[in-house]
């Protein structure tokens, strides 16, 4: 099967991009690489892999106590999440402002699909 030159008038599917989009503010630019540079961009998360890791070294020679403190390191992990999704969603309520003008609303449509993506994809 051939492929089809495109012309000037047709649409070309977008392409995903870690790069930022040139019309984000720079704040939205920022917090976006900041997501990017830790692991399943969720901030802090690096810590609490390195931490979990030695509490897997822990099992051999302590197997109940790793795994009460795998517990308690879960719920601090997923209680710094909620406050990193709190913090994601007024940050992006805020960048609204008052009169919400159209270009504003795009971007925190696109913040909001951006922070659902992050969600998904996880084992659980």
């Amino acid at each position: 099967m051939q492929e089809r030159e495109h012309g000037p008038g047709d649409e070309r599917p977008e392409v995903e991009s870690s790069e930022p989009d040139p019309m984000m503010e720079t704040q939205e630019v920022e917090d976006m690489r900041a997501r990017q540079a830790e692991p399943g961009g969720w901030p802090g998360m690096g810590e609490y892999r390195q931490r979990f890791e030695a509490l897997q070294a822990e099992f051999i020679e302590q197997p109940r106590e790793a795994v009460e403190k795998a517990e308690t390191l879960i719920e601090e992990a997923v209680d710094r999440m909620m406050t990193s999704l709190r913090e994601r969603v007024r940050s992006v309520h805020s960048g609204i402002g008052d009169g919400g003008d159209t270009e504003r609303l795009r971007l925190a449509m696109r913040s909001y699909r951006d922070l659902i993506e992050s969600m998904g994809g996880r084992r659980g």
